[in-house]
């Protein structure tokens, strides 16, 4: 090992499931003012486009409070958080993707998260999937993070069965490692490059810097990782993944799938998870719809501009998303 890792012992974003043995353990349950707060806000937007919002239409004591405590959670806390106490019957899906995006812009800045430049996906099972992504299939999702610092995800409706979300802390990874393997440390720290799904039919199908699994800054320990896209570019150069990075991810793995590692709920139609990339990972089990159930959430990720300290790669990861954007949009305005 070229240096000595050692446990981090004072950061609340360790945690198992111990300490969070279920969905109440960071459920936060909004009040009867601050309902009736948002149903006044709501009712004064009529049918505006979600996009055209500010803060100034959500700005109001209750929200204001509201938003403070999800980013203490987020940022001082564990890192997640499950809003709850949005009746479902109260609000139409217009309403409550007004409400996901004035919450949003209260917590950061709403980034593109597509080709298309979508600001706000739609997780479902999609019968078109030209990029195969992930959220637009019922395929079970291994643990990984989204990009940017915060990812937000509004249940709308849940499926006919399955659908399951699980959450770890990466933080708690890496101290399960210092204990058990911290010779694979090396490796994870260094990272490797990433081919995202939206990047394969570009000119550049892979990071052209490494994605470290695990960084340092400022002294604080920030975890991210998706394994898959680690594989694809290893795949993509034609060869194989580097013996210690493959040692690394398969061990990291191996702790976020083990049963004491993981938080486990069904999120409920009406309510928000929201995590911090930078601590946490996350996963879904394969669902299936029906006639009558179709899951269906929205999607947001979120840049702080007071975030956690991370390495630059890190925030490039999210920025290419913006910039493919970019570079798709200039290539149909030339065409």
């Amino acid at each position: 090992m070229s240096e000595s890792y050692r446990l981090i012992d004072d950061d609340p974003a360790v945690w198992g499931s111990i300490q969070l043995k279920s969905k109440n353990d960071v459920a936060l349950e909004v009040t009867d003012s601050q309902l009736e707060a948002i149903k006044q806000h709501l009712a004064s937007l009529k049918d505006r486009s979600y996009e055209d919002l500010t803060n100034a239409d959500f700005h109001c004591p209750e929200l204001d409070a509201l938003v403070s405590t999800v980013r203490y959670h987020l940022q001082q806390g564990r890192g997640v958080v499950v809003l709850k106490g949005f009746p479902r019957d109260t609000f139409s899906d217009y309403a409550l993707s007004q409400l996901f995006w004035g919450i949003g812009i209260g917590l950061g800045r709403p980034v593109v998260q597509n080709a298309q430049g979508d600001r706000i996906g739609h997780v479902r099972n999609e019968k078109v999937n030209p990029n195969n992504r992930g959220y637009m299939s019922n395929r079970e999702l291994g643990f990984h993070s989204d990009a940017f610092e915060i990812v937000g995800l509004m249940c709308l409706s849940g499926s006919a069965s399955g659908g399951l979300n699980q959450v770890v802390s990466g933080l708690a990874v890496y101290n399960q490692l210092v204990r058990e393997k911290p010779e694979l440390l090396d490796a994870l720290f260094e990272g490797y490059f990433y081919a995202t799904a939206e990047r394969a039919v570009s000119d550049r199908p892979f990071t052209s810097y490494k994605i470290p699994v695990f960084s340092r800054m400022s002294g604080r320990v920030s975890s991210m990782c998706l394994g898959a896209y680690i594989r694809a570019a290893a795949k993509l150069q034609g060869e194989p993944l580097p013996a210690p990075i493959d040692a690394g991810l398969t061990a990291f793995y191996d702790i976020c799938n083990r049963p004491e590692f993981r938080l486990e709920f069904m999120l409920e139609p009406g309510e928000i998870l929201f995590l911090n990339n930078y601590t946490t990972l996350h996963s879904r089990t394969e669902f299936q719809d029906d006639e009558n159930h179709q899951r269906h959430l929205l999607r947001i990720w979120l840049e702080l501009s007071e975030g956690r300290p991370v390495v630059s790669a890190l925030r490039a990861r999210g920025h290419d998303y913006e910039q493919l954007f970019v570079e798709k949009h200039i290539s149909n305005t030339v065409s």
